[in-house]
């Protein structure tokens, strides 16, 4: 107990040390932030809405015919036989299958494509980062989130959302 004590307290003054001698080279950037603000967001916004705009559809074609013939089953559902009962819920559940692969598919396809986008913005904003980094000579940039408080002149978002938004 006693060791570790005292090997905490080593660290302790290693990385303090490390700190003061970083001192002027450390910056903070608020990631989100930058992701937020970034003009390049919307368009991608818009390119996937229209990449996906007739699968959307078709989804909400397939769920309001499957309304319908509900609606209808239910009215007639009292003049059927029982052959005409069984095919109707037959044809209600291929519908039902039907809706539920594409609905799945269509999500499936705009997760993967999403994440596909926000892959080249965060390495658009990572590149950013980077050249600020080597052009201000900075040793060390931490995100934003993990720091309790921060000298403005330390933060570097700002610069970040400039170079990004070009």
């Amino acid at each position: 107990m006693n060791k570790l004590l005292k090997l905490a307290g080593a660290l302790t003054l290693v990385f303090t040390a490390t700190l003061a001698h970083a001192q002027g080279k450390i910056a903070v950037v608020d990631t989100a932030e930058v992701f937020q603000k970034m003009p390049q967001r919307d368009v991608v916004r818009n390119k996937l809405k229209g990449e996906f705009a007739s699968r959307v559809k078709e989804v909400q074609q397939l769920e309001e015919q499957g309304r319908s013939f509900v609606e209808k089953q239910q009215k007639d559902m009292a003049f059927m036989n029982d052959q005409q009962k069984a095919e109707a819920q037959k044809k209600l559940n291929e519908m039902q299958s039907t809706f539920v692969q594409k609905a799945r598919s269509l999500e499936q396809d705009r997760a993967r494509r999403e994440q596909e986008e926000r892959q080249k913005m965060l390495s658009r904003i990572k590149g950013a980062i980077d050249e600020i980094t080597k052009a201000k000579g900075l040793d060390l940039v931490i995100e934003r989130g993990a720091v309790i408080y921060v000298n403005p002149s330390l933060d570097i978002t700002q610069q970040v959302i400039s170079r990004v938004s070009k």
